[in-house]
């Protein structure tokens, strides 16, 4: 390694900060500008690749002009390497698996990073095979390109790139670190990964330990004299692992980035670890680093997937997207970053409830025509509505209280536990309906006659943010 002169600060670059994490401390550039810009080319260009050409899609331009890129980070966990009565055994039916799959979506232009976790029991057709099974199925049936095929078609994102991790290599990325620290606040064990810690308090995880801890999906904690088990499975152990991503980059920050040594150790344990693919050149990494010299962790936006529990007819347990509540954040992987209080981040469906002639395609138009995102337009089940109603999903109040306000006649605001998992507005137009203004009232005046009633729930509710995340939003255990 090329030493550094004296009293020279070694920079901070994105790659040293961003890519470690569970499934990628993809150091893809632990590789620094600091270290030289030979060493960076020698070191890339000794990465392990795939060729995926023919199924990722296409940025807009380089990395180096600034455009936005979607990068699809998998941790795969196979057997080689365990023992037969290795506790990370159990419940395996042989092969490689894609036991951990996140889009991380990278900006350039604004130096942002954000992160969506794909739920491994996720419930979807597999790319264009017609063959329904679980997300993680897609890579041992049909590799890479599989995988990236299922992405892209069941949510309409773009996937740039793609970055493959061993996590039987993931134990030396994080010893290369000297460790991630985290907070327990309670003992905390799981008899399938082999995870034990039996004192609270602020605990450094390496190599095995830190691998038991981020595959833990049968996680139990001690309080008041009894062990519980964690009831979200997989669902919690997504949020522990995007907690584990963000205590890794600030760990790596200290570590690696000061210390050409350690970085170089991160560098050389991630080529045994990673692979990537064929589009993604030395000149691409090399031009990111430099856009995200100044990137912070803290900064790195963490977005579990809004899903669901549910079964198949075979009673095989699953979990669905919420499509109301993910739709705004697979826009901002699609580029379409837009304010939640604008009419284009609103999906509705419209109905008609009076009975007029073509009322309900005519205000679809009306709609599309001030902003809003229309999915579907049909009658309602009665054509004998008095009054316009907005039916709503949880959580999307707003919603229908921005679409009232471009109602010239205003609406009756309702509650509908039952549109969960569908769109989440639905506008019936009643007899009352007088048209769609071009402009909403303002926010100081209700919209005529506005009242709000609530249905009957009867519709499973979200599972994000539920669960055992050890010291969440506790800043006195560790230092």
């Amino acid at each position: 390694m090329v030493p550094l002169p004296d009293g020279a600060k070694m920079r901070r670059t994105w790659p040293q900060r961003l890519l470690i994490g569970l499934n990628v401390l993809v150091v893809l550039a632990c590789f620094s500008a600091a270290a030289g810009l030979g060493y960076v080319r020698t070191k890339v260009n000794n990465l392990q690749r795939i060729s995926l050409g023919a199924v990722l899609s296409t940025p807009d331009n380089d990395a180096d002009v600034g455009e936005p890129v979607n990068i699809l980070l998998v941790g795969t966990d196979s057997e080689e390497g365990l023992d037969a009565d290795d506790p990370r055994m159990q419940d395996r039916d042989g092969g490689q698996r894609s036991d951990t799959i996140m889009l991380l979506r990278l900006d350039p232009g604004n130096a942002t990073a954000r992160l969506l976790s794909f739920p491994r029991d996720l419930w979807l057709t597999l790319g264009d095979t017609g063959t329904k099974a679980k997300i993680n199925a897609a890579l041992p049936f049909g590799g890479p390109d599989l995988l990236i095929n299922t992405i892209q078609s069941n949510f309409d994102v773009p996937v740039n790139h793609y970055v493959q991790v061993d996590f039987m290599q993931f134990q030396g990325l994080v010893d290369a670190v000297d460790g991630v620290d985290i907070p327990f606040d309670k003992p905390v064990r799981d008899e399938w990964t082999g995870l034990s810690i039996e004192e609270p308090g602020c605990v450094r995880l390496k190599g095995t330990q830190a691998l038991d801890y981020v595959r833990s999906r049968h996680l139990e904690y001690y309080e008041d004299g009894e062990w519980y088990e964690d009831p979200s499975a997989d669902l919690s152990r997504i949020r522990r692992q995007q907690d584990f991503i963000r205590r890794a980059l600030q760990r790596a920050v200290v570590k690696g980035a000061r210390n050409p040594f350690t970085l170089d150790s991160i560098v050389n344990v991630a080529l045994k670890s990673v692979t990537v693919d064929d589009q993604l050149s030395p000149q691409d990494i090399i031009a990111l680093a430099r856009k995200f010299r100044s990137f912070d962790p803290a900064n790195l936006e963490l977005n579990p997937m809004p899903v669901y529990i549910d079964s198949t007819a075979d009673g095989t347990s699953i979990v669905r997207p919420i499509e109301s509540e993910l739709k705004p954040i697979l826009d901002k992987f699609r580029g379409l970053d837009v304010p939640a209080d604008s009419p284009q981040a609103v999906q509705v469906t419209v109905l008609n409830g009076s009975g007029r002639p073509s009322e309900g395609s005519t205000t679809a138009e009306s709609l599309r025509g001030v902003g809003f995102d229309v999915a579907d337009v049909g009658d309602a089940p009665e054509a004998s509505y008095p009054r316009s109603v907005i039916q709503y999903a949880p959580g999307s109040k707003a919603a229908a209280t921005l679409l009232s306000r471009y109602l010239v006649a205003g609406a009756t605001l309702q509650e509908d536990a039952t549109l969960t998992g569908a769109v989440p507005v639905v506008f019936i137009t009643g007899n009352d309906f007088a048209g769609i203004r071009p402009d909403p009232a303002p926010t100081t005046t209700a919209a005529p006659g506005a009242t709000t009633t609530t249905a009957v729930a009867e519709s499973t509710t979200s599972t994000t943010g539920v669960g055992v995340v050890p010291g969440e939003g506790r800043t006195d255990i560790c230092p």
